[in-house]
């Protein structure tokens, strides 16, 4: 019996920590700085590109990439001028050997830079969710202020941007 209870205790807990961290947001979290290169070999860092300024991250596996534009495209047309936008994927379980391939395929698929994040810190750091795509707000002061993930349907991608544009708005 004693056994029992201690199993059942254990599991408990185990399924209350899978299902906090699958709902774990990046919310008030700081910028994490990072240097990565994009599909071009291009380094981009984040003090010198994106620190100080408003910026959606867009950050997404291979899984996630599908949806990416559903958020990307609707968000680009109204924040454009207002926020900075950068794209990042999630690479780290490619093997070494495939970086090159995976490089031109980034390449053929998309004309805008892609950061690669080889390692997954940086999806890391930010608790992104897999599979779908994750769009990430940071503030001037560096922190993360808003973080959702999803498909991108339009109702889910309009709450992020209402909120997103009170937030901009505000004194």
């Amino acid at each position: 019996m004693k056994k029992f209870l201690r199993l059942a205790l254990i599991s408990l807990l185990l399924f209350t920590f899978s299902s906090v961290h699958a709902n774990e947001k990046a919310v008030g979290k700081r910028a994490v700085e990072f240097t990565l290169e994009d599909q071009f070999s291009q380094k981009w860092s984040w003090s010198k590109h994106w620190k100080g300024k408003p910026t959606i991250l867009v950050m997404s596996d291979w899984k996630g990439s599908d949806y990416a534009n559903s958020w990307t495209a609707p968000l680009l047309e109204r924040f454009k001028d207002r926020v900075q936008f950068v794209a990042l994927a999630d690479v780290s379980l490619a093997p070494s050997f495939l970086r090159g391939y995976l490089r031109d395929r980034f390449k053929g698929a998309y004309q805008h830079s892609v950061l690669l994040d080889w390692d997954g810190d940086v999806f890391t750091h930010y608790v992104v969710q897999p599979s779908v795509a994750n769009v990430l707000f940071v503030d001037p002061s560096g922190t993360v202020r808003l973080h959702t993930w999803g498909k991108g349907a339009q109702d889910h991608v309009e709450k992020f941007a209402t909120a997103l544009d009170l937030l901009l708005t505000a004194p």
